[in-house]
C-alpha cells in the first residue's frame, strides 16, 4: 500500500506539470496571438463602432424629443422639471451618485450627470452632442481634493435606416466610429483670493489611447451610462404621459 502511494505522488506531480505546460502553450499559442492582433486591428479600423451605442443614441434622441414636446403642451413648475435646461442649450439629467473608496485617506463623494444636446425635429430627432460630467470630492482625511471629468461625444451619430429591407439600403449603413470621444480631466485650485475653480490638467481622445484594452473599457463605460440614461428617460416619459392623461381624464368629467 505504501509503495503504491509513493508511486502515485510523482505521477500526480508529473500530470500537473504537463497540464501547466500545455496551458502555458495555449496562452502563448502564436495562432491565438495572431487572432488577438487581428481583432485589435479590426477595432482600430472601425474606430470602435458599436451598433448598440448607435441604437442608444437614437433612443435618447427620440425620448428626449418626446419629453420636450409633452412639456411644451403642458408645462411643469421649474422645481418639478424632470430635466434641466442649461444655458448652452443642453438638457441635464443626473445619472450617478455615491461614494468611491480607494484608500482610507482617499474616499470620494461623487455625482454624475449627462447633458444631451438635441437637434433635428419631431419627425427626425437627433443629438448634436453628448456630455458626461462627473465631479468628486475628497472631504475626508488630511488632503482636500476635488476633481472633475468630462466625456464629450461631439458626433453621436446613428444610421437612419435601421430596419431597411433591401440589401442596397443595408449596405449603406455606417456605424458611428466613436473614436472622436474626448475625456478631459480637471482639478480644483484656489487663487490668491481663495476662490476655487477647476483647472484643466489633461485631455485625451479615444483614438490616441495606445492600449487596446483601455479603449474597450472606455467604450463599455460610455455605453453603460447611455443604457442608464435611456432607461431613466423612458421612465420619465411614461410618468409624464400618465400624469397628463390623468389630468385630461379629470378635465373631461362632464357630469
Amino acid at each position: 500500500m505504501f509503495k503504491r502511494k509513493t508511486f502515485l505522488i510523482p505521477a500526480l506531480v508529473l500530470a500537473i506539470a504537463v497540464g501547466g505546460l500545455l496551458w502555458g502553450q495555449k496562452i502563448i499559442d502564436p495562432q491565438i496571438l495572431a487572432q488577438q492582433e487581428e481583432q485589435k486591428k479590426k477595432a482600430d479600423d472601425s474606430g470602435y463602432g458599436d451598433i448598440e451605442i448607435d441604437n442608444l443614441h437614437r433612443e435618447l434622441a427620440a425620448s428626449l424629443r418626446r419629453i420636450l414636446d409633452l412639456l411644451a403642451v403642458h408645462p411643469m413648475p421649474p422645481e418639478r422639471q424632470p430635466i434641466v435646461k442649461e444655458a448652452d442649450g443642453g438638457y441635464n439629467l443626473p445619472i450617478a451618485s455615491g461614494e468611491s473608496i480607494k484608500t482610507i485617506s482617499l474616499r470620494y463623494l461623487y455625482n454624475g450627470n449627462i447633458i444631451l444636446y438635441p437637434s433635428g425635429d419631431a419627425k427626425s430627432p437627433k443629438l448634436a452632442k453628448v456630455k458626461l460630467v462627473f465631479e468628486r470630492t475628497n472631504p475626508f482625511g488630511k488632503e482636500y481634493k476635488r476633481e472633475k471629468r468630462e466625456v464629450v461625444n461631439p458626433t453621436p451619430l446613428f444610421f437612419d435606416n435601421p430596419e431597411a429591407k433591401n440589401a442596397q439600403s443595408r449596405g449603406d449603413l455606417k456605424v458611428d466610429r466613436n473614436d472622436d470621444i474626448v475625456l478631459t480631466y480637471f482639478e480644483s485650485a484656489f487663487d490668491a483670493r481663495q476662490v476655487e475653480s477647476f483647472k484643466e490638467k489633461e485631455k485625451i481622445e479615444l483614438k490616441t489611447i495606445p492600449f487596446y484594452e483601455k479603449k474597450l473599457d472606455f467604450v463599455e463605460t460610455y455605453k453603460k451610462y447611455l443604457r442608464r440614461t435611456a432607461k431613466r428617460l423612458q421612465l420619465t416619459m411614461e410618468a409624464i404621459e400618465i400624469n397628463q392623461k390623468k389630468k385630461l381624464r379629470d378635465l373631461f368629467e362632464l357630469k
